[in-house]
């Protein structure tokens, strides 16, 4: 609120309304009522279809959309994921399928897919174009397997590898075996997912020693001994590293396990074992989920189909070897192998997984060089090669001693949508709309089935983080479109005694829809954290009927206010003076009889509340963003008296042309009127 409000020329108004009322006479003329439409909403939140395809037969894919690229290389050589929170989180169908409408900041012009789920090529940078993004894994493939095909510059034997190893034929010059098996591996949902349970995802602090600490105990047993002949596949799963390492395997008389590397025979598998990161086009992954090669037995002379009984497999990854410049595989580069005496301090390097029925599902790899030997890379993810075997026959094999995958069900998800509310409270009369008697972050937490997508709870976080108001005013927000009968239970969390308005309740009484006030002074809730749990009837409602600030036109439009946020203005003298976003509706307890006087332009009996005709907001919302000081990524706090349209100038042409133009106006601030410490 205005301190000391003076009357601006600007207005050209001689005396401000006020709840005391004024001795003179207004002055203010009505202009003639505008159509409903000509009326901005000032919410920065808009509507994007997402068409996606994975390929997949009974298998969910959990992915995340991100407006930046979520993964970066460290120094150690590994791919990172951001900690930052995707503009989406959802889940496929049984069949990898996802089309459905998503909210978004309206200022993002791209968005970025990523999955950490088996079988999934991610991130994928993907262009919103007329409000849709689309994506089709298996198109997308062929189109990469095209692009290898392109750069193939092989001769037979035409790449250098180290004169001790063998292969099994050659590769491109980005490493991509041109031995690839035409085969398809049908590899069940419920193992891929347990899979997935073990091998941490980039960024992701958990290690594998505090994850699962038994897979690299001392006395794990990781040898696949072959007791039946049998003919073996070898199926890329995923790689979480970004070094271009290089993978084989190797045989020996079971019970005969090597104690030196002079008496095996190396045999090379995947020259580089690198996956497709982001669209790249200077240097495209080599291998990809799904990616196929036979197994050959090394008699001693030739390679032959099947590995004869007696005899067992392990395995090697050798360091940064492939040359990306001269496609070589360099013979001077340190190598790891399952069997842990082959390794320089006796330390794990690679975990092995079996079902419950016994068979060998998954090996993981690990590439790290910056563990002491004390810490023997248990603080590893074990993720830089992962792949699967597939036998003939599934009786081939024992594999006593071998630790088993864990039966790991698809649980829950929460898409979290964040934001910046701000509020004029001088209305109905003219403020000097500065947008800052109320500025409020947000954040919605929706938690949703996997399986059925259905919302189970939503968790919402307030902190009211500016008071620029003289006068007593109180913060609540209501559900409106949704049944009371269908919420469950609400539970709020905050250390500020609970308003006056709930009478002891944990919703406001009196209401059509389930409505909370939060606190009745912001004076005293400044910087403090409101959290409200609501658990609503399961299996009922899908995610948009929760989704804030929707802007579908399409959708229920009672739901698009199922987050509809309100200061109650002079909260310590009444509860019926409340100023909403602009259009979205009061509630029960609003007192109708401050609507139309001027400036305020409202017809409640069109449903038009909150406006004025100079296009002038009570109240409006930022997605995506924080409060803060730092230019293009906070919103900056208008200063006292400076209005909105003075302390960002891009904000008008953004409200008059319905947010089609400067979308992102709040980036770009005038430093001189905005508050910067």
């Amino acid at each position: 609120m205005q301190t000391n409000k003076t009357k601006s020329a600007i207005y050209g108004i001689l005396c401000l309304f006020s709840l005391s009322g004024c001795a003179e006479k207004d002055l203010y003329q009505a202009p003639e009522a505008k159509p409903a439409d000509t009326f901005f909403g000032f919410t920065t939140s808009s509507n994007c279809n997402v068409n996606l395809s994975y390929g997949f037969k009974n298998y969910q894919v959990v992915f995340e959309l991100y407006a930046e690229n979520p993964i970066s290389e460290d120094e150690t050589g590994n791919f990172v994921k951001t900690e930052e929170e995707p503009v989406y989180r959802g889940s496929t169908d049984a069949n990898g399928v996802f089309n459905q409408d998503i909210s978004i900041p309206s200022y993002i012009t791209e968005l970025y897919l990523y999955s950490d789920f088996l079988g999934t090529i991610s991130p994928i940078k993907l262009p919103i174009e007329n409000g849709k993004i689309s994506f089709d894994q298996n198109t997308f493939k062929q189109n990469l397997q095209k692009a290898k095909g392109t750069l193939r510059s092989v001769t037979e034997n035409g790449y250098e590898y180290p004169d001790y190893c063998k292969v099994l034929g050659d590769w491109d010059n980005i490493g991509c075996p041109t031995y690839l098996s035409p085969v398809t591996t049908e590899i069940d949902a419920q193992l891929l997912y347990n899979i997935h349970s073990v091998f941490i995802k980039p960024g992701g602090s958990a290690k594998m020693e505090n994850e699962f600490p038994q897979y690299i105990d001392d006395n794990v047993n990781i040898e696949i001994n072959i007791i039946k002949p049998a003919k073996i596949g070898l199926v890329m799963l995923t790689s979480t590293a970004s070094k271009q390492n290089t993978v084989g395997y190797f045989t020996y008389p079971t019970n005969q396990k090597p104690t030196n590397t002079s008496n095996i025979t190396p045999v090379i598998v995947y020259p580089r074992i690198s996956t497709a990161v982001c669209n790249s086009s200077n240097t495209p992954g080599s291998m990809y989920a799904g990616d196929r090669v036979e197994l050959k037995y090394w008699d001693g002379t030739k390679f032959v189909d099947e590995f004869p009984a007696g005899v067992s497999i392990a395995w090697f990854m050798m360091d940064s070897s492939f040359d990306q410049k001269s496609s070589k595989i360099q013979s001077d580069r340190r190598t790891f192998y399952s069997i842990r005496e082959l390794n320089n301090s006796g330390e794990h390097r690679t975990i092995a997984l079996k079902d419950k029925s016994g068979q060998v599902v998954a090996f993981g790899m690990e590439d790290a060089t910056t563990f002491t030997p004390t810490d023997n890379t248990r603080l590893g993810n074990f993720g830089d090669a992962v792949f699967y075997l597939d036998f003939s026959d599934r009786e081939s094999i024992e594999t006593g001693g071998v630790e088993e995958l864990p039966d790991t069900p698809l649980e829950s998800l929460y898409t979290s949508h964040k934001g910046v509310l701000s509020f004029e409270d001088y209305w109905p009369a003219k403020g000097d709309y500065d947008m800052n008697d109320m500025v409020v972050e947000y954040k919605r937490d929706i938690y949703k089935s996997v399986l059925t997508g259905k919302v189970q709870k939503i968790v919402d976080t307030f902190v009211p983080k500016h008071n620029g108001a003289t006068t007593q005013n109180g913060f609540g927000y209501q559900l409106t479109g949704i049944s009371s009968s269908d919420i469950q239970k609400v539970t709020i969390e905050s250390d500020l005694s609970p308003s006056r308005f709930m009478e002891g309740q944990n919703l406001e009484p009196g209401q059509n829809y389930p409505t909370i006030i939060l606190f009745d002074d912001i004076k005293a809730a400044l910087n403090k954290t409101f959290t409200v749990t609501i658990e609503v009837a399961k299996e009922k409602f899908s995610e948009q009927v929760f989704t804030p600030f929707f802007n579908n036109p399409s959708w229920n439009q009672l739901y698009k206010f199922n987050m509809n946020p309100f200061i109650i203005i002079t909260s310590n003298k009444e509860r019926g003076r409340e100023a909403h976003i602009v259009k979205f509706p009061p509630t029960q307890k609003m007192d109708y009889s401050y609507f139309g006087k001027a400036p305020d332009a409202s017809r409640p009996d069109e449903g038009l509340y909150y406006v004025n005709n100079e296009n002038l907001p009570t109240g409006l919302q930022i997605s995506g963003v924080n409060i803060g000081i730092v230019k293009k990524t906070n919103f900056l706090i208008p200063m006292e008296q400076a209005s909105i349209k003075e302390a960002y100038p891009k904000f008008e042409s953004w409200a008059s042309s319905f947010g089609v133009q400067n979308s992102n106006w709040w980036k770009d601030p005038d430093m001189s009127k905005v508050i910067t410490k």
